[in-house]
């Protein structure tokens, strides 16, 4: 199984089992339309994905018949989605496996492994809801300076997918913001559909705060994008996969996201997760915005680590308000193979408030009343923010290419070291500055 198409995580999985026994894996296959022909945004992409979905089913069943000459053994494969992403279910055994690879149109084949929410840890800070209660708005719009980016935009017309824990889209503070929502089952990655939106825990519901939440009742701001619009898809309830990851994924796409927010990760390094952000970004012009995880300085998370994912690391501010990157904030320097396009890659690629975070969660009843907003700490709480940022800008500057909107994010962060130190492994190019992103934009 020496290939690089095959993840090298089968080795573990495959070594001790019997050759013929299957096992659940996601195929990347080679779609037949260039990149170029798929509209980047709005309805025209949506149209053009029906026509895609229907070559798709071409090349898998091309893929299905060669397989079958080869092994002798029909392909149990399934689509994901409406097939216009070029991913599909499949079941391979350590007999078939190779074969598979050896298809010309087979671009990756990745076993469907557990992916897991990078928790946060709920805290309290009585001194800092006092203060920005006074100051109406939480610390990091504060330090992002957002009232000056609401002057030009507020997030309109950009579509945000936060693939987490759900929703519970009735909170007061998300009112008329969650546009869709789903939950995606395990094992069979299918798409259901529930009302009243839910949030299976309460991370779902903060992220969305964080990314496009209004104001709490005493009149605190806690949205970097107030007037984005969520999808919201309920990828981590039970056992998730990556198969339902990914399920979450193309329906995000299908709905017509711009953005998608990934606060979760894999429970292994899985560095051929790349492939399916190439899809993404270069066919639909998607912005993967990944948490790189808690496990401190040396680690990274999947597919945060990847190398074209926009990977998030946790600011935290200190007791003389200055700024700094949190100690459970993921980093590290990866080294790839040789025939990796990135041989060399860094991350987190930019930092963002991630400590302290105010947001909002589901009404939880407390001995003295109903709470229904929290702090945490995390990667998962920086990420949205920068989500949010990202649908500023496009909303602002809609004609900007997804490619550029990056570019400036990184060139005009800030990094305390100065410009020979980016990127690094802690503060990647730096602490986003968004009102410089969006000067350099226009």
């Amino acid at each position: 199984m020496n290939t690089p198409k095959i993840s090298p995580t089968f080795s573990p999985i495959l070594r001790n089992i019997d050759p013929n026994c299957k096992q659940d894996a996601i195929v990347i296959y080679r779609s037949q339309r260039p990149p170029q022909e798929i509209s980047s945004r709005g309805e025209q992409r949506i149209q053009k994905m029906e026509v895609q979905s229907q070559e798709n089913s071409d090349v898998v069943a091309k893929v299905a018949t060669s397989y079958q000459n080869a092994t002798g053994q029909s392909l149990n494969v399934s689509k994901v989605g409406s097939g216009a992403l070029p991913v599909a279910a499949v079941e391979v055994s350590q007999n078939t496996l190779p074969a598979l690879a050896e298809q010309p149109e087979v671009v990756a084949v990745i076993p469907n492994q557990k992916i897991r929410l990078i928790k946060p840890q709920k805290i309290d800070y009585s001194d800092l809801i006092a203060q920005e209660e006074k100051q109406k708005m939480t610390w990091g719009l504060q330090v992002l300076d957002i009232p000056k980016m609401w002057e030009t935009s507020k997030g309109k017309g950009v579509k945000v997918a936060v693939l987490d824990t759900g929703v519970y889209s009735d909170h007061p503070a998300l009112k008329g913001r969650v546009k869709d929502f789903i939950i995606v089952d395990h094992p069979n990655g299918r798409r259901i559909t529930a009302t009243p939106h839910f949030d299976a825990g309460e991370h779902g519901t903060h992220v969305c705060g964080t990314i496009a939440g209004g104001k709490t009742d005493k009149g605190v701001s806690i949205g970097v994008a107030p007037e984005a619009d969520l999808l919201a898809g309920g990828v981590l309830i039970g056992n998730a996969t990556l198969q339902t990851l990914i399920e979450g994924m193309a329906w995000a796409i299908e709905k017509g996201a711009n953005i998608i927010n990934m606060s979760l990760g894999l429970t292994y390094y899985e560095p051929l997760f790349a492939e399916i952000f190439d899809i993404i970004l270069n066919q639909f012009d998607v912005l993967p915005v990944v948490a790189i995880g808690n496990e401190n300085h040396g680690n990274t998370s999947s597919p945060g680590s990847a190398y074209n994912a926009f990977s998030i690391g946790a600011l935290e501010k200190y007791s003389d308000d200055e700024l700094g990157i949190a100690f459970f904030s993921s980093g590290a320097s990866l080294v790839f193979p040789q025939d990796s396009p990135n041989k060399w890659v860094t991350k987190p690629d930019v930092a963002a408030p991630g400590t302290q975070v105010y947001s909002c969660i589901p009404p939880v009843q407390q001995p003295d009343g109903i709470y229904q907003y929290t702090y945490m700490d995390g990667t998962s709480m920086a990420t949205p923010h920068v989500a949010g940022v990202v649908a500023l800008l496009m909303s602002a500057c809609p004609k900007a290419p997804l490619s550029k909107i990056v570019e400036v994010l990184k060139e005009t962060a800030y990094h305390p070291g100065g410009e020979e130190m980016r990127p690094d492994n802690r503060w990647g190019w730096g602490q986003i500055q968004p009102v410089k992103a969006l000067e350099a934009l226009k």
